[in-house]
């Protein structure tokens, strides 16, 4: 699945694969321009995430990402995700609204 958003005039781009079973199997979340260091950032997200998933963690983890505040942050653009106050807390929010069953509501 590929959800994309604009958060405080930052656009980015969250694809997520799921397993047969609609486990949370890999994540690729995108945000900033081209070398910059919010796109180094969210690549080392995306990576540690992901290696965390393969490694046997839980995908409800990544809910420690929830209500995380930093820039940017604000409306989203995104109807399923209206609001964030982080890119965290974005990617926490539309991970438990693409894969419910494998996430917990904190």
């Amino acid at each position: 699945m590929t959800s994309t958003f604009v958060i405080d005039g930052v656009p980015g781009r969250l694809a997520t694969i799921a397993t047969s079973n609609g486990e949370v199997a890999h994540v690729d979340l995108r945000a900033g321009t081209h070398n910059s260091t919010l796109a180094g950032l969210t690549d080392a997200l995306s990576t540690a995430i992901t290696t965390a998933l393969r490694a046997g963690a839980p995908p409800a983890f990544v809910d420690a990402f929830r209500r995380t505040r930093y820039v940017p942050a604000g409306a989203t653009g995104d109807p399923h995700v209206p609001y964030a106050t982080s890119l965290g807390d974005y990617l926490a929010q539309r991970l438990h609204h693409n894969h419910p069953d494998g996430q917990q509501r904190p």
